[in-house]
């Protein structure tokens, strides 16, 4: 399914993908976040490395709303460069998984919406008392 590249073999792409999928269907657990994971995430799909690991981590993964925006933004990235030296018959065949599956975007966008909605409606109850006649 991967074309080896001189440096990784067609194994090495085929469990980082299978690594993905799963760190996306279990719902971006750090704990899965390791250092080879994210060594090579942060060489993909345009993403740089943001100084560390935890930096990553947390601009991509850190909250619900960035969970949905790094799911559309990979699902709808064009993969770039040859097979033979880059990586993007990974990106082309997680780019189309996740266009299979948006079940896990609408998931974090939900969860998202959730969050908005207990704050307004925390806030309105704090203006409806404040402004409330007696």
């Amino acid at each position: 399914m991967f074309t080896p590249t001189k440096w990784n073999t067609a194994e090495d792409k085929a469990k980082f993908a299978r690594h993905f999928q799963r760190f996306v269907e279990k719902g971006f657990p750090e704990s899965m976040f390791n250092k080879a994971f994210y060594n090579r995430m942060s060489m993909m799909n345009g993403h740089i490395a943001h100084y560390n690991q935890g930096g990553f981590y947390g601009a991509q993964f850190g909250t619900s709303l960035r969970r949905a925006e790094f799911l559309s933004d990979w699902a709808n990235s064009r993969a770039n460069g040859d097979p033979e030296y880059t990586w993007s018959d990974v990106e082309k065949v997680l780019a189309i998984w996740l266009r299979d599956n948006p079940q896990y975007e609408e998931r974090e966008r939900s969860q998202h919406n959730q969050i908005i909605e207990h704050i307004e409606r925390a806030e309105l109850a704090r203006l409806s008392q404040k402004y409330a006649t007696t």
